[in-house]
């Protein structure tokens, strides 16, 4: 699972973790409640004692359009003219579509130097959180690509039983659903997918995708929390598929969170291929700390090789952080080891690739997600992934328009060797590239979408951090 930037830099995000990090998803048990019909604020709503009377169920992860579906308040907007008869943002204000969602569930206050953390993979376009009576977000959550965590060990209820309270926001700037693609273009304003003002493939989406439309975990750590775990392979040379090879390089780094008041010294240390990798540590309390291992040189690996070129070999590793005697914190990762290079052919004028130092026919697909209400599953990832692969591709185009994908499809990829191209949002038809009538602002004007410029190179940097299972990102990312 590894990541181009640009040319030729290469990169690999870890996947989820194992105890010493327990972590569960948080997917059953949500209701929601239209935040017109709430009369209390989120420190109220959030206290266990607080009843949600005529609350519905919640579809969490889930856009708000899809609870509302699940409880018939909304008629099917994929069959016939039902969209039509969906009221649409633009007209009823963003106050239809900003919704409370309410969840009960039960985390006892750990003992020790025990943490517990909030993560949220996903939200369109920004919320803010409650837990048992405090806020949680300081200025609010927004961006509708970033990951966010909490530690909520100080709020947790001595008696176990806990109530999250998360009002969503939809995107500010929504856009006019004029025929146009993206509507009339404004919804660049955000940083968000633009297909929701609807495209020529498809209907505007009513609500703009608000919701929680990605998981949200829960996660108990020791004092020490790895995250960001980047591993890095280099295969130098031509390497040939099944052909035994000289040693490969793997350089794996991390960041070392210690949440407790106390200096802790211990070891980040991993496995790979039967070699243990050790670097000794203190951490200052209440800090991060970024932690680079020693590089392993890795005998005969077993490479891994886009569709059609060779297997997809994944190895098993797993950072542990341990300190006097106990393992505090685990991340598991299936890594691949590989490098890509990119280059330009001024021959051919155009974009080479190749894979340990093999050069690649890409044969590449569109890929825009694949339910409008991104209802999506592991397994609908696995075959629909698997589909492109048996089609002969070799690589995924991920459209502007659209996501970033979740793990779950860069799982996928890995799997059955696909590689990823990852487009930027203002690669879309609403940003100016071109002259297009159905533009509510001329060309100039849209060339300084979005609003919050400094959102934009933070959704882009976001990819595999602060989330119990962070985004892998497997993709050349180009602009």
């Amino acid at each position: 699972m590894l990541k181009i930037i640009g040319a030729a830099s290469l990169l690999l995000l870890a996947a989820c973790g194992a105890f010493a990090q327990t972590q569960y998803e948080l997917n059953t048990g949500w209701q929601c409640a239209a935040s017109k019909d709430v009369n209390v604020p989120g420190e109220t709503l959030s206290r266990t004692d607080y009843p949600l009377q005529q609350w519905m169920p919640a579809t969490v992860p889930g856009t708000v359009l899809t609870s509302l579906l699940n409880n018939g308040r909304v008629p099917d907007p994929f069959y016939g003219m039902n969209n039509e008869r969906i009221p649409d943002i633009y007209h009823t204000g963003n106050a239809h579509y900003t919704y409370w969602f309410a969840h009960d569930f039960t985390e006892a206050r750990p003992g020790g130097d025990g943490q517990v953390w909030l993560h949220f993979r996903g939200v369109n376009d920004g919320c803010d959180v409650f837990l048992n009576g405090h806020k949680l977000t300081s200025s609010g959550h927004y961006g509708a690509y970033l990951r966010h965590s909490y530690n909520i060990t100080p709020w947790l209820s001595a008696t176990g039983k806990n109530r999250l309270a998360v009002i969503v926001y939809p995107p500010a700037v929504p856009g006019n659903p004029n025929g146009g693609q993206g509507g009339d273009g404004t919804i660049a304003k955000n940083v968000g997918p633009q297909y929701t003002a609807g495209w020529d493939w498809i209907q505007p989406m009513r609500d703009r995708n608000t919701g929680i439309w990605d998981k949200v975990f829960i996660e108990r750590t020791g004092a020490v929390r790895i995250r960001h775990p980047h591993i890095i392979t280099r295969v130098p040379g031509k390497r040939f598929p099944g052909v035994q090879t000289q040693p490969a390089q793997v350089q794996v780094s991390a960041e070392l969170e210690n949440a407790g008041n106390k200096a802790i010294a211990g070891q980040l240390r991993y496995t790979l291929g039967g070699k243990q990798v050790v670097k000794q540590v203190t951490l200052s309390p209440q800090s991060v700390t970024t932690v680079q291992l020693p590089d392993l040189q890795l005998a005969n690996p077993k490479l891994w090789w886009p569709a059609g070129y060779g297997t997809q070999h994944l190895y098993p590793l797993q950072l542990q952080f341990v300190a006097g005697g106990k393992v505090l914190d685990t991340d598991d990762s299936q890594v691949g080891v590989r490098e890509i290079q990119t280059y330009w052919n001024a021959h051919t004028n155009s974009r080479e690739t190749s894979v340990n130092g093999q050069r690649i026919f890409i044969k590449g697909g569109n890929w825009i997600a694949s339910d409008a209400m991104f209802r999506f599953s592991a397994a609908r990832y696995d075959a629909e992934v698997r589909f492109h692969r048996d089609m002969h591709l070799n690589l995924i185009r991920i459209w502007g328009g659209s996501l970033t994908e979740r793990p779950e499809f860069y799982a996928a990829c890995d799997k059955y060797g696909l590689l990823v191209f990852q487009d930027f949002w203002m690669s879309g038809d609403c940003n100016g590239r071109w002259l297009d009538p159905a533009k509510k602002e001329d060309q100039w004007t849209r060339r300084a979408y979005p609003d919050d410029h400094n959102l934009f190179p933070a959704s882009v940097a976001d990819p595999g951090k602060d989330a119990a299972q962070p985004r892998i990102a497997g993709l050349l990312v180009w602009w």
